[in-house]
């Protein structure tokens, strides 16, 4: 049907077709094409479309009036091809779009037939190829993270974490267009936070994640432009000015940051390892699950996350191995599946940790699957997720002040450094990928057996600075060593610790 579209009868078409008590009897009502009858009269489809004969509407400018919402469209033939252009809401709701004026409509609705004659095609679905250097920094992102999900293997959770903390950062921008972002303006931005809040780190972060993530964006429209035989629109990325301007830190200002602020900082071989394994042993008296969490990945240089997710090897299906995290105590065997280098990472278990996780087997309950089971019951995950208060306990323990979870990994690379071996033994003993991205690869047995080597001699250099420990979890037939203190501690802890 055709009427002259007004502002009023808009709403009120929309209003009837609602079929609500305030605007007429219940069931929703169109308008009757019979001018002698009723002005509206029931209908029972699910919408339908009012052409608009205003002398400055288009051609084909017509709304679709449904029960949720009405909508402003063109219905016309364009190059031989029949095409309903959406132009936008007329009333109701329709995700985040807000209602435009009937005014508003008509004049966009030129020229989306002036962009259809010259296209031959639906300005809607070419709109990306057209627009491309109109994205929004929200789309950037939106079409960024989409990317990072759906590629192979897909981005990790404490990754998303980062990339959504570094858009907050932007969040006033998210409806700025990048190519309207102003070069000063993002180095205005790092400044605030990395030199008036003090926050350097975070703002590097948020300078990379935008960076790569503008980066796509133009990447992607070159294939779009290329595809479609046009020159990409979208060429410059703001926030490359950031290294331009050398506003990150070099590797070498990263190590004199961290050691100043002591972020990364190994235990000492010379005064501070025979404490902490000291005080982490005597914190088993209290709670056995920490301890041996925390002496254990002193004696793996595994990452805190990685360790903490270790299940028993004979208590989950050949089907969930190849994915999971796990520990063998029959073939003295870890497997951390999926590690941070997205490898996996398998190693043999050195006779020390071998003794203490028997022990720990042993003092658990019965059919307990995980490794390190949390103890609270209102704890999200099952296992020992956050052993902050118990690594603070034993470092006050040790009368230590600063020592972190990836202190401990650290301590295990200094061992390895301590004891020569190269760095690609090193790395492979600590689960870092290696030349050609290799993380570990297949071992022949000739190598298992050298890394099993190389794990018992890290443990017997860690362990011997805490004597009493170290005769506590020696293997049969190893010598003991002479302890310097008079400390008698049972490797037994008391039932309430279960």
């Amino acid at each position: 049907m055709k009427l002259t579209l007004r502002s009023e009868n808009v709403f009120e078409m929309f209003r009837e077709m609602q079929g609500t008590e305030k605007y007429g009897v219940l069931g929703p009502k169109a308008p009757n094409p019979d001018s002698t009858g009723p002005k509206y009269i029931p209908f029972h489809g699910a919408n339908y479309l009012v052409y608009d004969d205003h002398k400055e509407a288009p051609p084909g400018f017509a709304m679709r009036i449904g029960r949720t919402a009405a909508i402003f469209l063109i219905d016309k033939r364009v190059a031989g091809r029949k095409l309903k252009i959406p132009v936008g809401l007329a009333a109701g709701k329709k995700g985040s779009q807000r209602p435009m004026s009937l005014t508003e409509a008509r004049d966009q609705a030129w020229g989306l037939v002036q962009l259809a004659k010259v296209h031959g095609a639906n300005p809607k679905g070419i709109a990306d190829e057209i627009e491309a250097s109109e994205l929004t920094m929200g789309q950037v992102w939106d079409t960024y993270l989409k990317f990072l999900k759906s590629k192979q293997p897909p981005i990790k959770l404490n990754s998303e974490l980062s990339l959504k903390k570094a858009r907050q950062k932007l969040k006033d921008w998210e409806n700025r267009k990048v190519r309207l972002i102003a070069a000063n303006e993002v180095l205005d931005r790092f400044d605030f936070y990395a030199v008036e809040k003090g926050h350097r780190t975070a703002a590097e972060a948020m300078g990379r994640w935008a960076t790569a993530a503008v980066e796509k964006a133009i990447e992607r429209e070159i294939h779009d432009a290329h595809s479609a035989g046009r020159p990409p629109s979208l060429t410059y990325n703001p926030f490359t000015i950031l290294r331009t301007e050398s506003r990150y830190r070099t590797h070498e200002q990263l190590e004199r940051s961290y050691k100043v602020k002591g972020i990364r900082n190994p235990l000492s071989f010379n005064s501070t390892v025979g404490p902490y394994i000291k005080a982490a042993w005597n914190y088993r008296k209290k709670n056995v699950v920490s301890a041996d969490f925390i002496l254990l990945t002193l004696l793996w240089g595994m990452r805190r996350g990685e360790s903490a997710t270790f299940q028993w090897r004979d208590r989950i299906t050949d089907a969930e191995a190849p994915v999971s995290r796990w520990i063998d105590t029959v073939a003295g065997v870890g497997f951390v599946g999926d590690a941070k280098n997205r490898g996996d990472h398998e190693f043999p278990i050195g006779p020390f940790a071998l003794r203490l996780l028997k022990l720990h087997r042993d003092e658990q309950l019965t059919g307990q699957t995980w490794v390190f089971p949390t103890s609270s019951p209102l704890s999200k995950k099952p296992y020992l997720s956050d052993p902050t208060q118990a690594m603070k306990t034993v470092r006050d323990m040790a009368g230590l002040t600063i020592v972190r979870g990836h202190d401990l990994r650290r301590t295990f690379g200094a061992a390895c450094e301590k004891l020569g071996f190269s760095d690609r033994q090193t790395k492979r003993m600590l689960g870092h990928a290696i030349a050609g991205g290799e993380s570990v690869g297949r071992y022949t047995s000739q190598e298992w057996e050298d890394m099993l080597d190389r794990m018992t001699r890290v443990e017997e250099l860690i362990l011997t600075k805490a004597p009493l420990v170290y005769n506590a979890l020696r293997p049969k037939g190893v010598a003991r060593v002479p302890e310097t203190e008079d400390i008698v501690v049972s490797t037994q802890s008391p039932k309430e610790s279960k």
